[in-house]
């Protein structure tokens, strides 16, 4: 979110084969997600009076055309309000503000309900991106950015959203909608605004209704967990330049919620929660089911080392189970997984590496079930990411 405008129009040009938009609009307010089978995991409704530090960081950065200050962010009737204002600070002429969470998340549905602001020069996002303590939007070990929204206030009536890939301080546009009118005027009433941020798509959607999907695959850059912002700063996109008569102004979130319903546990990074080795175990330089995504391998030719992955599971469901097989020409042809009491033999040097099913479970919730590799002593058994999907 917010790069120069001319990089940003120019990257808004077209829309991208990947990238469907909808257009039927409704007034209706969603109350949970899409579908079935979500865990509500965060939820603020702005109702205590005071920000709630324990949750929220502010933003402090200097961006564009403002300065951004933790006092224009307060809460009101309901609502975390950022006032934007005409103000000298940092070298700006403008201040604006926002929240990033202090929790990482990664794969769910994000929501939010907000109300924008009249008068030109106002860059409004509800987006995810890792650089959590809202000093820089540019942390270098910052790798996925999904904006759910952004809206510039000289139009309030248009909308874009867009994915991202980073590397440090650079940017590559994976897929946008482009701005489409959103057939109401943002600043006049509340509205939905919510995306469904999945391992190969992200959905988005306004007042519950599909708006656009976005599709992609995790071999195209590493998912990383990023931190949810709600932030406004002043920038002169699409021609809009900040009008002191009209300031301050306020902007207004009235909730910010997020669900989850399919786990992943991985060998390295914050899912390696649950990830455990017995006997010999090695790093390997193969890449695993994202990008740069480190692999293990057991000792070659020695049988008996296992790997686990036990997920702690939000909710009792149905899923099914699938772990990420590393082909290879010199891996385990016969290696084993067991989850709930069901074996599964896998040859990882057939095919190509990939998800492989390993059955669907009734699991309760907790952490009681688990995927186990065990080694079958035959070339190079490997070792990389589970994920149980929930279907019901």
């Amino acid at each position: 979110m917010l790069r120069s405008s001319r990089l940003l129009l120019a990257a808004l040009v077209a829309l991208p084969a990947a990238c469907t938009v909808l257009t039927t609009t409704t007034s209706a307010a969603q109350a949970a997600p899409p579908g079935t089978g979500w865990s509500l995991v965060f939820e603020d409704t702005f109702d205590d009076g005071v920000v709630d530090t324990t949750k929220w960081n502010y933003r402090t950065d200097i961006r564009e055309l403002s300065s951004q200050k933790a006092a224009n962010v307060t809460e009101s009737g309901g609502s975390a309000v950022v006032t934007v204002r005409a103000e000298s600070d940092r070298g700006k002429s403008f201040t604006g503000g926002g929240l990033i969470t202090r929790q990482p998340f990664r794969y769910g549905y994000y929501e939010t309900r907000l109300k924008t602001n009249l008068g030109p020069g106002w860059h409004t996002a509800f987006w995810n991106k890792y650089a959590p303590d809202g000093t820089t939007a540019f942390d270098p070990a910052a790798k996925t950015e999904v904006d759910g929204l952004e809206i510039d206030s000289v139009n309030p009536r248009n909308i874009r959203h867009n994915i991202f890939k980073w590397n440090g301080s650079t940017y590559t546009t994976q897929a946008t909608t482009g701005i489409y009118d959103l057939g109401f005027d943002s600043s006049a009433a509340f509205h939905t605004y919510g995306f469904e941020w999945a391992e190969t798509s992200v959905k988005y959607y306004v007042d519950g209704v599909l708006k656009a999907t976005q599709t992609y695959t995790p071999q195209q850059y590493t998912h990383d967990y990023p931190h949810l912002w709600l932030s406004v700063v002043a920038a002169p996109y699409n021609g809009g330049y900040p009008d002191p008569a009209q300031l301050p102004a306020t902007i207004q979130f009235d909730y910010f919620r997020y669900w989850q319903k399919d786990f992943y546990v991985d060998d390295d990074g914050p899912a390696a929660y649950g990830y455990s080795e017995t006997g010999s175990w090695n790093p390997s330089t193969v890449s695993g089911w994202t990008v740069g995504s480190p692999t293990r391998y057991a000792t070659c030719a020695s049988a008996g080392n296992t790997a686990t992955w036990r997920p702690t599971l939000r909710a009792a469901g149905t899923y099914q189970v699938f772990a990420y097989k590393v082909a290879q020409p010199n891996s385990d042809p016969d290696a084993r997984y067991d989850v709930a009491g069901t074996t599964t033999h896998v040859d990882q040097t057939a095919g190509a590496s990939g998800w492989v099913s390993l059955g669907t479970f009734p699991l309760p919730a907790g952490s009681a079930n688990a995927v186990k590799l065990t080694s079958s002593g035959s070339g190079c058994t490997r070792a990389d990411a589970v994920k149980f999907v929930r279907t019901s």
